[in-house]
């Protein structure tokens, strides 16, 4: 495959997992199974590592986690409690190993990993003051949660008191709270199947406001894990977890170590075939690095750890019926078509919709209205198609044409051959894109506003309460007629427009990703917002015709990672004039931050810094992510905007460049010094 068709491929992938991403996080409408969705994933590392020269333009990378709700109070995790990325077999390990090594720049005999089981149930987090019980909190969106600890005190496994010596004054523990599966055929017995699955009877268990439900509930703890100790810690994540047990704190039975992918595939395929003899569910299990020091060297990256990954289990299918095909209408006008199905029970979940994926795929496996087909499901999100069963069976209706126009506004739908999903032209007439966009802007990886879910958004647009962003901060003024409608009362409005008010201070970055700019994830939001050196700038630069806004344009040329096809969309957006106006609104009603968070002040804060050759003392990657932390901005590509290139051994043609343009080389050794600041 030359680079052309290579960088087209991984262009495709990436747009289908960020279409699936922001299905899953932002619009709650996931489509993809958590098999799939890691072959993609997989399938991408594989195309970027055989074309590292490749820029990859919104790399997938997105949110986690859920969102705090409305019933409990809110807590700020004291550090932040993040996803895993996944693996699906040997070679994803193998490349996971690889990674590590590569990040490191340092020759390792061994790497100790630790195995624990991946528990199907609901992530907490306990702090623990002078070892005595303070706050229980759910995970929420990884740095937000709500605030459990009344139900938690109900849960006997979890200690009030932690006992033993060296006990640190402040702890930081997280685990997962689950029901055994024998314990969930009893309560569902007696609430008459209330519960899908021992999930979300957990989950549900512990969100009662009526603690005396929740103390009759089975609900158990394990440990997997932890966040702040502010004593000495032990030197290995084994040890710490040893150390809990000692205090009281409930950590896995089937902990163990490993020092070889060997060895986690042994322990993986023992632990899949005793899978049912484990009382409780687990959809996997994690691979850490068992040296704290290497995880704290490591960090993380977007959403996830460097030093852990989680191996998921083959996923489980059944038979069904398609009973109908529907046309389903994204924010950023990507047309999906759903199976509804003939109920099934699958792994103890009713499913009755599947994605099909796109229209390619339909055609794929010929899938028909009234087709037995069989379904997938891995983990918590929508099924798929993927086999049909009756292909020769007679009078099989027609193949499903996809559609020429879109089913919501009418407008003709777009298809492109580079792309996975064909397109509603109608962007800015389109109900559906202009609801979904308004879902996104208040979602839990956008604004975050509470009491605005999809069926609130729903019935405010309906209602022609909101119709733009910047309606949602008038809606303050119309307490009278908001009131009265169902679902609606003058606790629930107090409650949304102090929701609303809290949210007002926003981040440039987090206000360039809200705005639902297609190709504009997170990370790309950021990138971009790095650029405006204040809100004055950002305000000016609206008008893409400027002179400022056109050096700024250049300038995101060499911001590392961020490329073109993002840049082109952020400023296509720009070019409505509606959409100019708009962000004008939304500057005057919000408090707009331009930050610059997490980063140290040192010598190279501010300044554009390239790294070229191969470092001995630590990776290149590692070495960025330093310079990122000192508030340096890594670019990709040298200019005479350039300050700083670092030189390691066997650099080329970057070396020579800088050398004619005057740039400041410094070696490595001088990098050295300046990344120990």
């Amino acid at each position: 495959m030359n680079i052309k068709n290579k960088k087209l491929k991984i262009d495709k992938i990436v747009e289908e997992i960020n279409f699936h991403n922001n299905l899953y996080y932002n619009e709650d409408r996931p489509k993809i199974s958590d098999a799939n969705y890691d072959k993609l994933i997989s399938e991408l590392r594989i195309l970027i590592k055989d074309s590292p020269d490749l820029k990859i333009e919104n790399n997938p990378l997105e949110n986690i986690g859920g969102k705090a709700g409305e019933k409990f109070s809110k807590f700020t995790h004291l550090s932040p409690m993040l996803s895993l990325d996944n693996a699906m077999d040997r070679a994803d390990l193998l490349n996971f190993e690889k990674r590590l090594y590569n990040f490191l720049g340092s020759s390792f005999d061994d790497l100790e990993f630790c195995i624990e089981p991946k528990i199907d149930g609901l992530s907490a987090n306990l702090i623990y003051k002078n070892g005595n019980l303070n706050l229980a909190a759910t995970r929420g969106n990884g740095k937000i949660g709500e605030v459990i600890t009344s139900n938690v005190l109900t849960i006997k496994e979890i200690p009030r008191n932690l006992k033993g010596t060296s006990i640190p004054n402040l702890l930081e523990v997280r685990g997962e709270i689950f029901i055994t599966r024998a314990d969930f055929e009893k309560l569902n017995s007696k609430n008459n199947n209330q519960f899908a699955n021992p999930r979300n009877a957990a989950a549900g268990s512990l969100r009662q406001l009526d603690l005396s439900i929740t103390a009759k509930r089975p609900l158990k703890f394990i440990a997997h894990g932890f966040g702040i100790i502010n004593e000495k810690r032990k030197k290995t994540y084994f040890e710490q977890m040893q150390q809990f047990k000692k205090w009281g704190i409930p950590i896995s039975p089937l902990l163990k170590r490993a020092m070889s992918i060997n060895e986690l595939m042994q322990i993986y395929n023992e632990t899949a075939s005793k899978r049912i003899d484990i009382p409780y569910d687990i959809d996997g299990l994690v691979y850490k690095i068992n040296d704290l020091s290497l995880q704290d060297r490591l960090g993380f990256i977007g959403k996830a750890p460097r030093w852990a990954v989680a191996h998921k289990f083959e996923s489980e299918s059944a038979e069904t019926q398609i009973e109908k095909i529907d046309i389903q209408i994204g924010r950023t006008g990507s047309v999906t078509p759903v199976a509804r199905l003939k109920s099934i029970n699958i792994g103890g979940v009713i499913v009755s919709n599947a994605t099909l994926h796109n229209f390619d795929e339909i055609d794929k496996k010929d899938v028909r209205v009234g087709d037995t087909v069989v379904v997938e499901r891995a983990g918590d999100v929508i099924p798929h198609v993927i086999e049909v069963l009756n292909k020769g069976k007679k009078n099989r209706p027609q193949p499903f044409q996809r559609p020429k126009k879109c089913p919501i506004c009418k407008s003709i739908i777009l298809i492109d051959e580079d792309e996975v999903v064909i397109r509603c032209s109608g962007t800015y007439i389109c109900e559906a894109q202009i609801i979904g966009r308004l879902k996104h802007y208040v979602s839990r990886g956008a604004l975050d506003i509470d009491g605005l879910g999809d069926k609130q958004v729903n019935l405010l647009y309906k209602n022609n309460f909101i119709r733009q962003y910047s309606d949602i901060y008038s809606l303050y003024e119309k307490k009278d007629t908001i009131c009265p409608l169902e679902g609606w009362g003058e606790l629930s409005f107090n409650n949304l427009i102090k929701a609303i008010n809290d949210k007002k201070d926003i981040p440039l970055s987090k206000l360039i990703y809200a705005l639902g700019i297609r190709f504009v994830g997170e990370k790309n939001a950021k990138a971009i917002s790095s650029v405006y050196e204040n809100l004055s700038d950002f305000k000016k630069a609206i008008d893409i015709n400027t002179e400022l806004s056109i050096r700024i344009r250049e300038s995101m040329n060499d911001i590392d990672g961020l490329g073109p096809k993002a840049i082109d969309s952020f400023y296509e957006y720009l070019e409505h004039k509606g959409n100019k106006e708009e962000i004008l609104r939304l500057i005057k009603c919000c408090n707009i931050l331009v930050d610059k968070e997490n980063i140290q002040e040192s010598s190279i804060t501010g300044k554009k810094i390239l790294f070229t050759g191969s470092l001995e003392s630590m990776s290149r990657a590692e070495a960025k992510s330093i310079a990122e932390k000192l508030g340096a901005n890594v670019v990709s590509s040298i200019s005479h905007s350039t300050d700083i290139l670092v030189s390691g051994e066997k650099s080329g043609s970057k070396l020579k460049k800088a050398q004619e343009l005057g740039i400041k080389v410094i070696d490595e050794s001088e990098w050295i010094t300046i990344s120990k600041i």
